[in-house]
């Protein structure tokens, strides 16, 4: 799929920064500051509720009971949660960077909306599970949190926006071979390089379902649009 670019005498007057973002980027982003911000800076039985309520987790030798949304809801809600600072400005970079273009063609009505929505946390409910699975075969505990999971998918709706399945290969290969180096590096190597251990899994998880759900979305939300000239 192609857009054109309007010519410099026909465009659009310059207009301030967010009146670029759609709302639903602007509400999504902040929803996930706001969360974050409130785990890092409160603590104590508050931080305690969100990891219970958010945080992917597995142990091979441990049963976690008293989840309020039991195993299900942090497949969704380990968005909202980040490890720092750095891993939050990362991640609402990229939010940033991917967000506006993708919540744009999938239209800026209601519906729209809800299909930037649907398809931000399917890709992240994708990534834990990809975390989950991995954990499981491999027998180790896992506690994993942060955007990234859902944002991993903005690479290949980034790549289906700019070019077709060609576009998503050229933005998913580099994103998947980064991650299967660091899943041969070995977690002590991101530890000592970030300060945390990075979910590659879940990173692959999301981006594949990116890769594949995107043009779905896209189809569902603009019949008319042409993906694979």
């Amino acid at each position: 799929m192609r857009f054109d670019v309007p010519s410099p005498e026909v465009r659009a007057p310059r207009e301030p920064v967010f009146n670029g973002f759609p709302l639903v980027v602007i509400v999504l982003s902040g929803a996930i500051i706001a969360v974050s911000m409130l785990d890092m800076l409160v603590g104590g039985a508050t931080r305690d509720f969100l990891w219970n309520l958010c945080v992917v987790a597995y142990d091979p030798y441990t049963t976690y009971v008293g989840r309020p949304l039991g195993d299900i809801g942090p497949l969704f809600l380990h968005v909202f949660l980040h490890g720092g600072f750095f891993h939050l400005i990362m991640n609402m970079a990229m939010m940033v960077a991917f967000g506006p273009a993708i919540a744009k063609a999938l239209g800026t009505d209601a519906k729209g909306a809800a299909a930037f929505l649907a398809f931000f946390f399917l890709c992240s409910a994708a990534g834990a599970l990809a975390e989950l699975g991995w954990a499981m075969w491999q027998a180790q505990a896992v506690f994993a949190l942060g955007a990234s999971s859902g944002l991993s998918g903005f690479f290949a709706a980034g790549g289906w926006l700019m070019g077709g399945v060609r576009g998503a290969l050229r933005l998913s290969l580099p994103w998947l071979v980064i991650n299967l180096v660091i899943a041969f590096a070995g977690p002590e190597l991101t530890q000592s390089l970030f300060g945390m251990r990075l979910a590659w899994a879940a990173h692959v998880g999301g981006l594949v379902a990116g890769f594949v759900l995107f043009p779905v979305f896209l189809k569902l939300m603009r019949p008319n649009v042409r993906l694979f000239d």
